[in-house]
This record gives C-alpha cells, structure tokens and sequence, in this order.
C-alpha cells in the first residue's frame, strides 16, 4: 500500500481552492483536462447548485497518487456561510493547504480559519494564489500574512516573474542565495541549539539538519511554508505537490482500530454512510464495530473508497485512509470507532446567528419536507432543525443569506420539494435576570412521583448551562438525577421570552423520589415546569449577537461610516491612517449591522469595505430586541403541559 496523507484545501470564497484540486489531479495523470469552476466543469463541484453557481456548498473527496504517495484530498467550501463543513472536515486531516488569493489578501474568512487551524494544532501550508494579478506585490502581500496571521512564515520559493511563473525552489536550503534565507534559519533557529549557534556565528547550517528541524516543526504547527501560485494556468502544481509528499510519514500500524467519523451524508442506494478516517487498525465489512462515543456496538454492512461522487466497494481499509461506511445506523458526526482514546475532537467555531421557517409550497409535501429537513439536520448539526408540530412550524439555524438560497435549491433539485424560506430573523438569547428558586411538585395525578428544586443564577457571559447537584441519592436516586440532567438542554430550550436560556448555573439543591410511584419519566416532566418557574421569578435578559469588524475606507466617507456606526449602536476605536486611508475596528450588534456591508459599498461607489465575524453575546435592552411567544405548550402552562407529557392531550 502506497504511504497516505490526508490534506484539505481551505481558504476564502473565490481564492481558487476547486481550481488547484482540479490542476492536482490533471497534473498526476487523473483527469485528461482540468474543469473549470465558471463552466461548471470541476470534478469536485458534482452538485448541480454548486455547478450553476461556480461555489462549493458542500466538502468534496478526491485522491491521487504522486510519488509513490497516494494523496487523500478535502475540498471545502469557502463561503463564510459553510464554515462548519470545513470544521468537521478538519476531524480527517493530517495538514491544510491554506489558500490565500494575492489581490484580495487576508480576508475575515482567511483569520477565522487560522484561528480553528491553531486551536486544532493543525499543521499547514500557505499558497498564495492568483500572483500574475496585476497590481499584486507579493512582499506586501507577505507582511500581511506576518502581521494577521503568524510572523513565523518561511517563503520556500523566490519568485522571478510572476506572469511566466519563474521560481526558484529553496528546499534545498544550503544552495540557496534567497535574499530570505536568513529569516528561515533565523525561524528554525528558535527550535534547535544547534542551528542558533551556528546563525549567531555566522556559519554555514547543514542541510540535514535544516530540514530533519523544519519537517520536526512543520508537523508540530510552529512554522508555515509559503508557496505561490497561477492556479487557472497550472502554475505552482508541482511544486505544491512536492511539499505535500514531503510529508507523508508512515501511518500507526498497530492492530486495534482507531477512526473518527467527520461527515454523514444520506445516500438514495446506500442508505446513511458515514465518512471516516482510520488512524490506526483496519475494517472489513460484516464485522462487529464499537462506538467509543455511544457505548455500542454495530456491524458494519459496506465499505466504499470515496471519489466526488462515486462510491466504489472495498474489501478492507486500513490506517490513513478516508472511506465511507454503510450500516451504522446510529453513528454521528464526531464519533469515535475503537476502544482506544483519540485526540480529536469535533471542535465547532461556528455560531449560526440566524433562524428561519421553511413551508412547503403544497401543503401535500408537509410529511416529506419534515423527513427532508431531518436528513439535512443528520447532514449538517448545526441546522439544528426543529418542528413546532402545534404550530406546524419548521425551524431551522442558518449562517446566512447564502446559505438559505442554497438550502431551497437543494430541498428541490436533490428532493423535489419547492419550499418558502420566510424572513429569517436574529437569534437572540436570554439568561436570568438575577438568582431564584425554581420548585416543582409533580405528585398528581398517580401514579407518578417527582419533586425539585434548583437554584438558577446567572453567570459570565460565554460560559453556556452549568449543572451541578448538592442532593443525596436517598432523597433523590442518582438514576433520576441523571435523567434531570439530561432532560435540562430541553428545558432551556425557550425561557420566557421565547429564545434559548445561556450563561447559567442550575444547582438540584432538593427534591425527593418515591420507592413506589416515581418513574424516570416524572423528572422528565417536572425539571422543564420547575426550570421555567424560576425563570419566571428572576426575570430574563435578553442577549445579542455581536460582530467584530474591521473596515477599510478613504478619509472623504470616515465622517459618514462614524455616523452609522453610532445608529447601529456600534463601539469602534480610533480609525488608523496610511494616506488618505483609514482602517476602524470595532464591535457592532448583528441586528443593525446585517446589510451594512452591501450598503456601505454601494454608498461608497467601492471605496469601502467591512469585514465582520462573529464576537458572541451581550445584554441588550429589550426594546431593541425581539421577544418570541413560546412555541408549543410552555410548562408555565402546568394542567395543560402535564397532559401533554402524558399524552393524554391530542
């Protein structure tokens, strides 16, 4: 077997990602031509939404071999709106290809990324892109990169001439009269003592051990290759090749499997397939698999090598590389396979920001588009889809604007269901206004058996639900309090202002079971109407969405840009200037600043842009707020939500 390495290509939307993948597999033989993403031509890009609009919506799998190599290759979207598909394509990775396009530079995206990739420890290259552009000077383009991103960068080409794409490789470091070859051993250097006394006495490194230390950190994520590319001409190909087989080491050869699964995707033929990667051990279809995260075991039906969108039988898979599995019916994104501990986990940087209903055009589809929008939720967890079946209402959690255009064309091309995506709206949070006691006795009618009482307080912004329990188990079996414990993501789903409950601490400071007439189910019906009685008693602040934004402009609009930011409630600090240029950065409620970037560039005729991303939740005054009725039966409601519970309500 051909040694494997798993890369994934990330960047910003338009920088060329699809374009390089396509050059990849025209240059090592694979395809006869490279497709092009404005014709609709791209192996990768195989949905019809993602060919009519020249944009990857979804991650796409693809391999080739190159220098006894067999490359695993991961193309990801690059709208912001489709971050958390990369994000779970991370779980499969061994290094990223970051792509930077040189007439754009680092983008918003670009630092969002970098941001996940560093929390992760991931390894990765830099390619800078599209460098014949004109008006591109590539050692600003580089201090940009040092100065937003890491300032441990090592240019590992010189470029001669952009337009004919004339390079030098500087691999072969010893050989090199590359004016920055000093800031490479100068890099290394801070890694290796050997190598600082020979840069702090001026005399020559060896090669071997320049790279032996280069290659050490490169995969510890400390230092980061950059490369240069004309992609639509083939240019840069081979030598990004180069430095991706450069790193291919062996993988664990131990016998007991170790996988994690990054993708779920509901096939027509095949059923539900779960995209997985091997780090150690091997499969074969039939046997028995464990589910480290879900403590079970399923047997495995099918395993399919993955190529766009083909699916191919395998008879076994082995460590380092990425299948598809049939037959586990209950596995998720981020699950473990093995008995052994695995060091990655599913780490979601993205916070959808935005809910929207979805109707079905004929009300004959209200079934079906129920089941549909449940595969896309198994698809995607983060559409976080919920259906008000009272209201009869679909919601789902969406990042933007984008994404909902997306989402219909799809409903209709992959299920041929024609929907109505309403005005999506801003999702806002509550937390409690101060502490209180939340009590519930639900003793009647028998049999049943459930008494509590929590304490519910606020705490620091950012921190989520905490849940703690001061109660003995002869007042309360433990069993029960871990059914209070679980049942409390669904208490705090709506509070009562409608939106979900953040930034708390519940402690279970009493209650009491009973040996005869409690079941497991009575906590389950107690803790939501004790949750919300205690809520009702503190009061709850509404929270907002917040975005970071920095903003580029020309000195002539400053006046008018300080202005709307005062209307949109937004706080910026003292604008930069370089010429008659200025750069303001600040923070803005989502609410007032969702169409802000259309507008200020048409305003501006082009002079201005702002890039924004996500910066969490802040207490808002609710007059500039939204405040929902509570969808379905609120436990307030106590008779009727007891009915309900217990089914006993139609």
């Amino acid at each position: 077997m051909k040694t494997p390495i798993n890369i994934a290509f990330l960047a910003h939307v338009d920088a060329g990602k699809t374009t390089v993948t396509e050059q990849i597999l025209f240059q090592t033989g694979v395809l006869k031509s490279a497709g092009n993403v404005d014709k609709g031509t791209t192996l990768s890009d195989f949905l019809e939404v993602e060919k009519e609009r020249g944009i990857s919506v979804i991650s796409s799998h693809v391999s080739t071999e190159y220098c006894d190599v067999k490359i695993n290759i991961v193309d990801t979207p690059g709208h912001a709106d489709f971050i958390s598909e990369v994000e779970r394509s991370l779980l499969a990775v061994d290094i990223v290809v970051l792509l930077i396009s040189a007439p754009d530079g680092v983008q918003a995206q670009t630092r969002v990324l970098w941001g996940t990739l560093d929390r992760l420890n991931i390894p990765r290259i830099i390619l800078v892109n599209k460098i014949e552009r004109s008006g591109v000077v590539l050692n600003d383009v580089l201090s940009e990169i040092k100065q937003e991103l890491s300032s441990n960068i090592i240019p590992i080409q010189e470029v001669l001439d952009a337009e004919k794409f004339e390079v030098n490789y500087l691999r072969d470091y010893i050989k090199s009269s590359f004016q920055q070859k000093d800031h490479i051993v100068e890099c290394l250097a801070e890694y290796d003592d050997k190598i600082l006394d020979s840069y702090l006495s001026s005399s020559p490194v060896g090669n071997e051990l320049l790279q032996n230390v280069y290659q050490k950190q490169f995969m510890k994520a400390n230092i980061f290759p950059v490369l240069f590319a004309v992609a639509k001409n083939g240019f840069g190909i081979q030598g990004l090749l180069n430095e991706i087989v450069s790193h291919a080491r062996s993988e664990n050869v131990q016998n007991e499997l170790s996988a994690v699964v990054f993708k779920i995707i509901h096939h027509e033929k095949y059923g539900k397939l779960a995209y997985v990667r091997l780090f150690s051990g091997s499969l074969t279809p039939k046997e028995m698999i464990f589910n480290k995260t879900r403590n079970l075991e399923k047997k495995l039906n099918q395993i399919k090598t993955i190529f766009s969108n083909k699916y191919i039988d395998l008879p076994k898979a082995k460590a380092g590389e990425i299948v598809a599995l049939a037959g586990l019916t209950e596995v998720e994104v981020g699950d473990v396979l093995g008995h052994l501990p695995l060091n990655r986990k599913l780490d979601f940087n993205t916070t959808p920001i935005l809910t929207v209903e979805v109707k079905p055009i004929t009300q004959q589809d209200y079934i079906q588009l129920a089941e549909v929008l449940a595969i896309l939720d198994m698809e995607d967890p983060l559409l976080q889809f919920i259906w008000f079946k009272e209201e009869k209402e679909f919601h789902l959690k969406i990042n933007g604007w984008i994404q909902i255009e997306i989402l219909q064309q799809i409903l209709k091309q992959r299920f041929d269901i024609d929907t109505d995506f309403q005005m999506p709206t801003v999702i806002y949070k509550e937390t409690p206004a101060k502490t209180s006691i939340g009590y519930e006795e639900y003793t009647m009618p028998k049999p049943c058996w459930a008494v509590v009482k929590f304490e519910i307080k606020p705490i620091k912004g950012g921190s989520g639900v905490v849940f703690k329990s001061q109660v003995g188990v002869n007042d309360i079996l433990l069993k029960y309090q871990k059914e209070v414990e679980r049942t409390m993501s669904k208490a705090l789903e709506q509070g009562v202002k409608g939106w979900e409950v953040t930034d708390v601490e519940i402690t279970l400071i009493g209650g009491e079971d009973h040996n005869v007439h409690s079941r497991a189910g009575d906590f389950v019906i107690a803790t939501p109407m004790a949750i919300m009685n205690g809520l009702k008693e503190s009061g709850t602040d509404i929270l907002e969405p917040i975005m970071k934004f920095v903003l580029y402009g020309t000195d002539d609009i400053l006046g008018q840009v300080s202005s709307d930011m005062h209307k949109m409630r937004g706080v910026f600090e003292q604008p930069v200037f370089d010429g008659d240029k200025f750069k303001m950065e600040g923070r803005v409620p989502f609410a007032t600043a969702m169409e802000y970037p259309v507008q200020l560039a048409s305003r501006s005729g082009g002079r201005a842009s702002i890039q924004m991303q996500f910066d969490g939740y802040q207490k808002v005054e609710d007059e500039f707020a939204v405040i929902r009725e509570f969808k379905g039966i609120s436990p307030l409601d106590r008779a009727k939500y007891i009915l309900k519970a217990r089914k006993a309500l139609s």
